[in-house]
């Protein structure tokens, strides 16, 4: 079954069961990340910051970041 057909019958789920479902899919997600050092993902997120705040990086809005993922997992 394709990506676009899981969407599909999952979306027509009712919210109840899509709410288990993300729940589900995003703790695999998370199970399968390697451990990250927090001092250093703290570094990371203050640099970042300090890139948007200062203009030398220009931010995504929430529907550009969701567009680029579909495309590159072939849903959009």
């Amino acid at each position: 079954m394709s990506t676009q057909q899981l969407t599909t019958e999952a979306m027509a789920l009712p919210l109840s069961e899509r709410v288990s479902l993300a729940q589900t899919l995003w703790q695999s997600i998370d199970a399968g990340l390697a451990d990250t050092d927090e001092r250093e993902a703290v570094r990371e997120a203050i640099r970042r910051d300090q890139e948007l705040s200062s203009g030398a990086v220009v931010g995504r809005t929430h529907e550009e970041v969701m567009q680029a993922a579909r495309r590159s997992i072939g849903c959009a």
